[in-house]
């Protein structure tokens, strides 16, 4: 099958969040036409604001309250009749769509156009791992998203997973074919990758905080001050959150910008990503691509990404103690660091980059 015309769908974000990937995937269509998913009513402002201040209420949690808002058959049948819509409006019929992620599908009662999807995670593993991205209010309900879910799985000419977690779970918890879904991993903001040689000896350490509890925060943060007291000079870099705090040694400009994250990377001898769910984080391939090893959790697709004791180091047992003193070996130990640099950045340009990336799902699709 040759693709000439590719259509992509998705949420607007993680459209723009993987706009390299559709760069990397028009060298080998003729056309791409990407419809990121427009808000519908219940989304706008005033609607939504007392939508999820009711269920706020009735779920004594925000972070429950948008689980619900986001996951129910009202909101994944509306976006997927307006994806439907959006792709019979367009005048000629795609030869494929491509949808980003699974909170709706790109066809709701017409199926004959053959549509994949690019996931990263699962309902059935976000109820396992991390409970409140899973949140519903009846048992019902629940039993409703997943009936959505699996057929959005199952009339789908072919999955491309993140990582292996979300392929057993296709296969276990939703009953899709092994034949049907291939792991493929993901990349960064970047097309093509660095090349540059790393150096060592800042003693910077870098953490997204993010989202705080999900990510370690609190494990990072007493890592730190027992790290601070071998290496006194070693400093933490916390982006992504203004936290508050009263460690020396902390540099915390909270949100920052993609060139701002650059600089840092460019400083840091160490990224720690001790989470207790991230399904698979493009923050340590960025990293990686720099040539910056990563400490990270055994949860989720992490040890895919890092592999231990290679080109980083991966903790079984989250506690401050073992990520304190894996942070300390290793920035004592330039030598190894600058190895796992080496190792870190030929992963990603052997396997976690776009264009590879690109080049697998579209002898998938074709074949």
């Amino acid at each position: 099958m040759k693709i000439k015309n590719l259509v992509v769908t998705g949420e607007q974000i993680f459209i723009e969040r993987h706009q390299f990937l559709f760069k990397a995937l028009s060298a080998h269509v003729e056309n791409i036409k990407l419809i990121p998913r427009n808000d519908e009513w219940y989304e706008s402002r005033f609607p939504k604001i007392a939508i999820k201040g009711i269920l706020s209420l009735m779920t004594g949690s925000h972070s429950k309250a948008n689980a619900v808002f986001q996951k129910n058959k009202f909101a994944f049948n509306m976006k997927s009749y307006q994806a439907e819509n959006e792709i019979k409006n367009l005048g000629y019929t795609p030869d494929i769509v491509f949808q980003v992620f699974g909170t709706y599908s790109p066809f709701r009662n017409n199926f004959d156009i053959p549509y994949v999807a690019y996931l990263d995670y699962t309902t059935a593993l976000a109820e396992k791992n991390w409970s409140s991205w899973a949140y519903f209010l009846t048992p019902g309900h629940r039993d409703s998203w997943f009936e959505c879910e699996r057929l959005f799985y199952s009339k789908a000419k072919h999955l491309f997973c993140m990582n292996n977690i979300s392929k057993q779970s296709l296969i276990k918890d939703y009953e899709i074919d092994n034949t049907k879904i291939t792991v493929v991993g993901s990349s960064g903001d970047f097309l093509e990758p660095l090349s540059v040689k790393k150096t060592f000896g800042s003693k910077q350490i870098l953490f997204n905080g993010s989202d705080f509890e999900r990510k370690g925060g609190d494990l990072v943060l007493s890592a730190f001050e027992v790290v601070r007291k071998t290496i006194p000079e070693a400093t933490l870099v916390f982006v992504g959150k203004k936290i508050s705090h009263d460690i020396e040694g902390i540099i915390n400009p909270g949100h920052v910008s993609s060139t701002e994250i650059h600089n840092f990377f460019q400083n840091t001898d160490l990224v720690v990503a001790p989470a207790y769910c991230d399904p698979f984080p493009t923050f340590l391939i960025e990293a990686m691509n720099y040539g910056v090893p990563c400490v990270v959790s055994a949860k989720d697709g992490m040890p895919e990404i890092v592999e231990n004791n290679i080109n980083g180091s991966v903790i079984e047992q989250l506690t401050p103690e073992n990520l304190a003193n894996k942070i300390i070996y290793l920035l004592s130990n330039p030598n190894l660091l600058t190895s796992m640099s080496h190792l870190a950045q030929r992963k990603i340009e052997q396997q976690f980059n776009w264009e590879k990336i690109a080049e697998k799902m579209v002898n998938v699709i074709s074949g």
